[in-house]
């Protein structure tokens, strides 16, 4: 695979992944603002990874009809916009929408950057490549 090719997609994938991470430890304390309780606050964390499980299967199959630079692009354009609606959420009901939408944004740039990477690397340094 080509060096510089494989920077980018691990780039984006570290750019798409590393602001989900990073409002794990608020979502918490965002949703308490909001006047969602401690079970609420829970689904409300939990929403991303019930989302994205089914959307990874899903995508899949889309991933390989569109190719993988369209859902890579609407992986991060779904990413950027989630991130950007947080910040408008006034109830712990929108808070629990947008981390949905985040789940599937996550589960199509997911797929589409691994996609790359597999289609890109040698049989032998697959396994390697995808880390």
């Amino acid at each position: 695979m080509n060096k510089k090719l494989l920077l980018l997609v691990f780039g984006i994938t570290f750019l798409g992944f590393i602001d989900t991470q990073m409002t794990v430890p608020i979502m918490r304390l965002y949703a308490d603002s909001l006047g969602a309780t401690v079970a609420i606050a829970g689904f409300i964390i939990g929403m991303y990874s019930i989302i994205n499980t089914p959307a990874n299967i899903v995508s899949g199959p889309l991933v390989d009809k569109f190719g993988r630079k369209i859902p890579l692009l609407l992986g991060l354009g779904g990413d950027a916009i989630c991130m950007f609606l947080y910040t408008l959420c006034s109830t712990s009901q929108h808070l629990f929408v947008v981390r949905g939408l985040h789940g599937l944004a996550g589960a199509v740039l997911g797929l589409a950057t691994a996609s790359m990477v597999a289609d890109y690397s040698s049989r032998e340094k697959r396994g390697r490549s995808m880390g």
